[in-house]
C-alpha cells in the first residue's frame, strides 16, 4: 500500500501514516529531494496575454488567475522546460497538474474558451463553434447547452493530448515518469481530461476527489458553479438541476444542489464517483482525498480498497 501526501504533510502523520511520496510545486525546488515529486502546473501563464480567449473576442487568465491556454507556444515551451529542468536535477518522476481548459469555477469562460488562434490552429473546427456559443447563451436551454458541451468536450480533449503527447515525448527521451492530478470523471470531460487520452500517455493517473473545498478542482464547488452558472444565464432552476444531473450522471435534488457550495458532497456519492473512476483507470488509477475530520475515519478504509492513495491535507 502506498500514501502520497499534498499540502500540510503533518496532519497526515498525526494520522499515524507516513507518506513514501510528497508532491511539492515545482518552482519550489532548486535541488534533488529524495521522496519528492515534483507538481507542474501545465497552463502557467507570464501575463493575461497568454490567456484564453472566449467566443466573443475576451481575453482571460482562468483557475487561480494564473493560467493561460495550453496550446499557446509561450505556456508550452514553458511547461517543456520545466520538464528538462526538473530531469537534470534528477528527478525521474513528474506530476501534472491542471492539463487542462477551464472549469465551472470560471463562470462563463467554461462555456465559451478558448477560441484563440492557437486553439484553433489545434482543432479548426472551434471556428463554427463560435456562433453555436453565442447562441446558447443568447437562447439557452437544455438540449442546446448540452450539446455545446458535448462538442466543446471533444474539442478540448483534442487540445489536451495534442499537448500531453509533445510532454510525453519529451517525458520518454528523458526517462521520466509522467502522472497527472486530474478532475473525476464525467466532469474530467468537459476540461479537456477525456480518459481515454489520460490512459493512453500516463503512467498513473491520480483522480482529484474533493468532497468539501471552495476553489478550482474541489468537486463540490465546480458542480456548484455550474449549477449557478445555468442559472445566471437564464435556465430555470428545474432545467439547471436537471442539465447538472446529466452532466454528473448524478441525481441531485433541489436541496442538494443549493448546499454543494457549503456542505459539500455527501461521501456516499464521493464514494461512486470513486468506484466509477477505479473502474475506468484499473491499474494507473490513484484517488487523491480531501483531508477533513469526516475523510479521516475512511482512510483506512480506501487505502484497503484501492492500494494506493494521496491525501491532500489542507493547511491551516
Amino acid at each position: 500500500m502506498r500514501i502520497g501526501a499534498f499540502g500540510d504533510t503533518s496532519r497526515v502523520k498525526a494520522l499515524e501514516l507516513r507518506p513514501s511520496v510528497v508532491y511539492v510545486d515545482s518552482r519550489k525546488l532548486k535541488a534533488y529531494r529524495e521522496g519528492v515529486v515534483p507538481l507542474i502546473w501545465v497552463p502557467l501563464a507570464a501575463s493575461a496575454e497568454e490567456g484564453v480567449v472566449d467566443a466573443f473576442g475576451s481575453r482571460g487568465l482562468f483557475a487561480f488567475g494564473n493560467s493561460g491556454c495550453i496550446s499557446n507556444p509561450s505556456v508550452q515551451k514553458r511547461v517543456l522546460g520545466e520538464l528538462r529542468r526538473l530531469a537534470d536535477l534528477g528527478y525521474r518522476a513528474v506530476l501534472l497538474d491542471a492539463l487542462r481548459l477551464p472549469s465551472p469555477h470560471d463562470g462563463l469562460l467554461f462555456l465559451s474558451a478558448c477560441f484563440c488562434e492557437h486553439s484553433v490552429s489545434v482543432v479548426p473546427q472551434l471556428e463554427g463553434l463560435r456562433e453555436e456559443v453565442k447562441r446558447a447563451l443568447a437562447e439557452p436551454s437544455p438540449r442546446a447547452l448540452r450539446d455545446l458541451l458535448e462538442k466543446l468536450a471533444r474539442a478540448r480533449a483534442r487540445e489536451v493530448e495534442a499537448l500531453l503527447r509533445r510532454i510525453r515525448e519529451e517525458a520518454r527521451e528523458l526517462g521520466v515518469e509522467l502522472v497527472a492530478a486530474v478532475f473525476p470523471y464525467p466532469l474530467s470531460r468537459y476540461v479537456g481530461q477525456d480518459p481515454r487520452v489520460l490512459y493512453r500517455y500516463l503512467d498513473e493517473v491520480h483522480v482529484m476527489l474533493y468532497h468539501r473545498c471552495s476553489g478550482p478542482a474541489c468537486l463540490n464547488h465546480e458542480a456548484y458553479s455550474l449549477y449557478r452558472t445555468f442559472l445566471e444565464i437564464g435556465l430555470g432552476e428545474r432545467d439547471a438541476l436537471r442539465l447538472l444531473g446529466s452532466v454528473l450522471q448524478v441525481e441531485l435534488s433541489e436541496d442538494l444542489a443549493r448546499s454543494l457550495e457549503t456542505e459539500g458532497v455527501p461521501l456516499e456519492m464521493l464514494e461512486v464517483f470513486m468506484r466509477v473512476n477505479g473502474h475506468i483507470y484499473r491499474d494507473k488509477y490513484v484517488p487523491i482525498v480531501w483531508l477533513d475530520e469526516d475523510v479521516a475515519g475512511k482512510v483506512s478504509y480506501y487505502l484497503e480498497e484501492y492500494g494506493r492513495l494521496d491525501l491532500f491535507a489542507p493547511k491551516g
